[in-house]
């Protein structure tokens, strides 16, 4: 998307290399283009990482007056952040920050009336939290201060010995929160399963003549709307099992969207319910009636009219946004469940040609913002194999294919065709449903490309849900198109102990034999190590360790009594080379969105090793963090540029993908007159100084340090027998600069991020 930055042409070129001190690896920056073809047509932006059961809010991201998206996907807690930039929607990850965490659900709404939409989520034990918007003017992007969790007023006297509740919401449903009377402040109302009705919430500041930084919760309504809704999810206007009604008081699993839909005032109810794929509009009376409770006293079960009705998939949920930026919200509908939901062609959009308050929606796509990036359903998985031997990498994404039409039982492969260069790849799919695999009925696949049986020719290997590994022999032979015929289901042959369900198996040369061994992620979170007993064009994979090199995906917790480890971890291995020094790396995925890094050659396998930390970083707008790919994030490399060290690609939950390369740059103004040796640099990102390390002691170095706009910072010389240098940044602002280096007859730049020191 940016791919012009600070200065820096960014692209697919190895001009450039960063290493951290600790483990001498490269660092890898998250990107978000790289040529993808679907079909006749370019993906505009294809790693953004897919969607599930996204949520819509208009926030001012970088503060500019013009309201921008944001994506919360309730299936992982991923935050996707779009910038509203000349009529369109550009998505950029150095946004994501800015958002607080989210869990669940999001909504937005004026908590102090200072015009500044506040952020309303839950916690881990869905009670309601809310994030102040504190941004001001100047600042660079928006801000918020974490108010916490918050209480409300019950219904008891002062004689009682409590008096405020913590406000729990669910974590399942979707609230509405807004100012439903009109006086100024803020309003929940929510579904009561119990009593199959919908309660409210009412802050008392208006009616207390508070100030606007206080505001207190009350519960008010017990029977909202006057009505019950039946277990076939009808709806039984004029009813109500539970009916107490409340004044404000001294001291003391359904998807809802409710708007002004006939200009009268008051706000009509927009509702689904879990198990039913319509939604259900109902019409408030209590303006035309002057009554003093919000009354539904009609319901419409085809909504939207005289369009195409929002009835494709269980459970939607609504929000209204102004998708096409005409100063009027329309409507996107999108699937209210965090799993097994339809997932692909799941975001509705609906364009209103009426009014805020009087709107009339017309049904335009079923992929708004999808249509701008790969997604292949849920569960992906992704490998790199140049099956029809040209020469270059081609990108095989293994899937679900939309839980909604397969029920999860039907994973396939996508093959994208790599149809450009050596030096300049270009995806194009060319196959939905690579070998029929769909046939098979296999469940949460991932797939690898190997040579299973030591032949000297590379096959395709894959694990599944219930923890077998399975494989396709290639018949071509070494130096051929690949030819794959099904080999065997149970390829390790090995019982399966509660906790190694979930096979993520990837090839790996443990013992320096000429026989592949295989590491095999499991949902335990743990890497099982099998080593091949048999010989060339056979296999015998025996079972040597179940927890090798201490490797795990799982992800300690302190939210679990006791604290420890979650016992799930679904860990997944991608063995590679990451620096060109002939050593294997092993980058391990995990359901906890981050990929570690871990270097095992030479340590025996009992040893428990540490992670590599800082291997992997995403900018934002001030400095760079380590990503988050939301769940199920697995990884496969491969050099698509030919210049010896791999590219990364992601697959997720989401069934999307994401793209991470080794940071390059080309710095305007400088001439390369050859091919200057490569230094390390590090720490990157750095905080008070950075070291220069080089291969070279013989020649003279001129460091320059240029800001992000090529402006000149500082100049340090380092001499000849000089093999480290040292240089102080403290002082210099956060953010990206660029360290020139000059013989006196060759040039070449490496980038630097400069952060905040924790």
């Amino acid at each position: 998307m940016y791919r012009i930055l600070f200065g820096l042409l960014i692209f697919l070129s190895s001009d450039t290399l960063l290493a951290q001190p600790s483990s001498g690896n490269k660092s890898y920056y998250l990107y978000d283009t790289l040529p993808m073809n679907i079909g006749n047509g370019q993906v505009e932006t294809p790693f953004t990482g897919g969607f599930n059961s996204p949520q819509f809010v208009q926030l001012d991201l970088n503060n500019d007056g013009a309201l921008d998206m944001v994506v919360f996907d309730r299936h992982d807690q991923k935050i996707l952040p779009y910038i509203r930039k000349n009529g369109r929607w550009l998505y950029d990850r150095r946004y994501e920050k800015t958002i607080p965490r989210l869990n669940f659900w999001i909504r937005i709404a004026d908590l102090n009336g200072d015009n500044k939409p506040d952020i309303f989520t839950l916690n881990t034990i869905s009670n309601l939290v809310i994030h102040l918007n504190i941004t001001q003017p100047g600042d660079k992007e928006i801000k918020f201060k974490d108010l916490g969790s918050q209480y409300f007023r019950n219904k008891y006297d002062t004689t009682f010995f409590i008096l405020y509740n913590p406000l729990g919401l669910s974590k399942l449903d979707l609230p509405h929160i807004g100012d439903l009377d009109n006086d100024g402040d803020v309003d929940i109302v929510f579904y009561d399963p119990y009593n199959r009705s919908y309660s409210m919430f009412r802050d008392v500041r208006a009616e207390k003549g508070w100030s606007k930084d206080t505001f207190e919760f009350q519960d008010m309504d017990y029977c909202y709307g006057y009505f019950n809704e039946g277990l076939d999810n009808s709806f039984i206007l004029g009813q109500c099992l539970y009916k107490e009604k409340l004044k404000p008081r001294h001291v003391g699993g359904a998807s809802l969207l409710m708007f002004d839909n006939d200009e009268d005032g008051d706000y009509e109810m927009l509702a689904s319910n879990v198990g039913f794929k319509k939604m259900t509009l109902l019409k408030n009376a209590k303006a035309q009636r002057g009554i003093y409770y919000d009354t539904m006293v009609q319901v419409d079960s085809i909504f939207p009219p005289n369009t195409r009705r929002a009835a494709d998939f269980i459970f939607p949920s609504a929000f209204l946004a102004d998708a096409d930026a005409d100063g009027v919200k329309d409507l996107l509908i999108s699937p209210a469940p965090s799993a097994d939901v339809k997932e692909t062609q799941n975001i509705w959009y609906y364009k209103n040609y009426g009014k805020d308050n009087k709107p009339d929606f017309k049904f335009v796509q079923t992929d708004w913002l999808a249509d701008k990036t790969i997604d292949l359903g849920a569960k992906s998985s992704v490998a790199f194999c140049d099956y029809d031997n040209d020469g270059d990498k081609d990108l095989f994404v293994a899937s679900n294919g939309d839980f909604e039409l397969t029920g999860g039982l039907k994973d396939r492969i996508t093959l994208f065709e790599n149809k450009g260069t050596k030096t300049l790849p270009s995806f194009v799919k060319t196959n939905d449903d690579y070998l029929n695999i769909s046939q098979k009925g296999l469940a949460d696949l991932i797939i690898k490309f190997g040579d299973v049986d030591g032949d000297k020719d590379i096959d395709l290997y894959y694990g599944e849900r219930f923890g077998k590994v399975g494989w396709y022999r290639n018949t071509a032979g070494p130096g051929k198109a690949l030819n794959l015929v099904f080999a065997e289901d149970d390829l390790l042959k090995n019982t399966v102990n509660p906790g190694m369900e979930n096979a993520a198996p990837a090839l790996c040369n443990y013992n320096n034999d000429t026989l592949p061994d295989m590491l095999v992620g499991m949902y335990n979170g743990r890497v099982a190590l099998y080593v091949n007993q048999g010989g060339v064009g056979a296999t015998s994979y025996t079972l040597a360790l179940p927890n090798t090199w201490g490797m795990r995906g799982n992800e300690w917790s302190t939210e679990i009594n006791p604290a420890g480890f979650y016992s799930f971890g679904y860990a997944m291995p991608e063995v590679t080379d990451l620096n060109n020094d002939g050593q294997q790396d092993v980058l391990l995925g995990s359901s906890f969105g981050k990929v570690r890094l871990y270097k095992p050659t030479g340590r025996s396998i009992y040893d428990s090793l540490s992670a590599i930390e800082g291997w992997l970083w995403q900018r934002t707008v001030t400095d760079s963090i380590e990503p988050d790919f939301g769940n199920r994030v697995n990884v496969a490399a491969a050099d698509l540029n030919n210049d010896s060290i791999p590219e990364l690609i992601f697959g997720n939950g989401r069934g999307g993908l994401h793209f991470a390369k080794i940071q390059t740059a080309k710095v305007a103004g400088l001439r390369k007159y050859g091919n200057l040796e490569m230094p390390k640099v590090y720490p990157n990102p750095a905080f008070d100084k950075v070291t220069v390390s080089r291969k070279t002691i013989t020649e003279r170095w001129t460091l320059t340090l240029l800001d992000a706009s090529g402006r000149f910072c500082r100049e340090w010389v380092m001499l000849p027998g000089e093999r480290h240098f040292s240089a102080q940044i403290a002082g210099f602002s956060p953010g990206f600069y660029t360290i020139s280096i000059n013989n006196g007859q060759r040039t070449s730049a490496v980038p630097l991020c400069i952060g905040v020191k924790p």
